[in-house]
């Protein structure tokens, strides 16, 4: 087998993310085929956050494509070492990872099996995490709450407002109005200094949440490693299209880290599950960033299928908001949890008008 064409778009998702409380971003993502000579196609979709998706599409059309025209798919580790040599000069890692998402999909589909069980296979379902957007006000935090929990979710992820006291009864209410049956976390998307940041942890430790995740900006290495010593929340970091696996290695042995956190869509399914091997060296869990479209998610659940140093899986609310372009997303059981899709590779089934009418930009 051998792919015969490399083809990168940009598709609009048609929502709106607020960052940190207060700037919207809108939600475009990079979606990539690769196709063979045996008509087995392979499919990635990764939203880049604040890089933008045309510099990604860039990077996928003058980087690696001509490494991937004629190769074979399944030498994955040598395409993918020659992509990230050229990391070191500015080849950006959203690039690289959605080019080992659709190789990993590629392999999955030639095997007739679902990624994970070529990751080793541990488990069909891992826990539902809800990906909350910011409450502007303490007042509808708990409506919304209650809306996340009648579609089945039994644990919520909030996100900071960029106002630390609205942000602390925000979290006051939400543990009221959930109980202790919802596990509950809080990203604060590395918006707060020292001072804020262990104020709310503080907060956090009272209401036994889950895990705080970005308390800080990833630069502040030292502060992450007193948070860690100083609060008995889990850590959980870090949010960056910055750091490999290698860079997490170091942090989690610094004592930067209670939780280690990367999006599997962004950084690539061998970058997510070589972390977690990392996490679980150290006794930690290793959990999937998968807010973003739906071939996202499936890449981070399909790694933590196939872990065990894995509790949830992130998605958007509400469910399957962000599924344009697919025939069905990612679904929930009875009990809160995200069941393994049936299908061989990422395991979801795409719908090609859906995807065209969403496409904004193609090479």
């Amino acid at each position: 087998m051998r792919i015969t064409d490399v083809k990168p778009r940009i598709v609009d998702l048609g929502q709106g993310f607020l960052w940190g409380g207060r700037r919207e971003m809108e939600v475009k993502a990079v979606f990539l085929t690769l196709h063979t000579d045996e008509a087995i196609d392979g499919y990635a979709c990764c939203w880049s956050a604040q890089l933008p998706a045309e510099s990604v599409v860039a990077a996928v059309e003058a980087a690696a494509k001509p490494l991937l025209i004629g190769a074979d798919p399944l030498t994955r580790p040598q395409i993918l070492a020659a992509l990230q040599s050229g990391a070191r000069v500015g080849t950006p890692l959203a690039a690289i990872g959605v080019v080992d998402v659709a190789l990993w999909d590629l392999a999955g589909k030639a095997a007739g099996v679902p990624i994970a069980q070529l990751l080793g296979g541990y488990r069909q379902r891992v826990k539902a995490c809800a990906s909350a957007p910011p409450c502007e006000t303490v007042d509808t935090c708990e409506p919304m709450l209650m809306e996340i929990v009648e579609q089945g979710f039994r644990a919520i992820k909030l996100h900071v407002s960029g106002d630390l006291q609205t942000d602390i009864e925000t979290c006051r209410v939400a543990r009221r109005a959930v109980g202790g049956e919802v596990d509950l976390m809080m990203d604060a998307m590395g918006i707060y200094d020292r001072r804020k940041a262990l104020a709310l942890g503080r907060v956090l430790d009272e209401l036994e949440f889950r895990w705080y995740e970005d308390p800080l900006p990833d630069t502040d290495a030292a502060g992450w490693v007193a948070l860690c010593r100083d609060l008995t929340t889990p850590v959980a970091g870090v949010d960056s299209v910055r750091f490999s696996a290698s860079d997490y290695a170091r942090a989690v042995a610094d004592g930067a880290y209670d939780v280690v956190r990367m999006d599997g869509a962004r950084h690539g399914i061998s970058q997510l599950k070589q972390l977690a091997s990392v996490a679980e060296a150290f006794g930690i869990t290793c959990e999937g960033h998968s807010f973003g479209p739906a071939l996202a998610q499936a890449a981070n659940l399909q790694v933590g299928l196939a872990v065990r140093n894995s509790d949830y899986c992130e998605l958007p609310v509400p469910l399957g908001a962000l599924d344009a372009g697919v025939v069905q997303g990612l679904r929930l059981d009875r009990e809160g949890y995200v069941v393994a899709p049936e299908g061989p590779g990422l395991g979801l089934e795409l719908e090609p008008e859906a995807l065209d009418a969403i496409t904004v930009a193609s090479p």
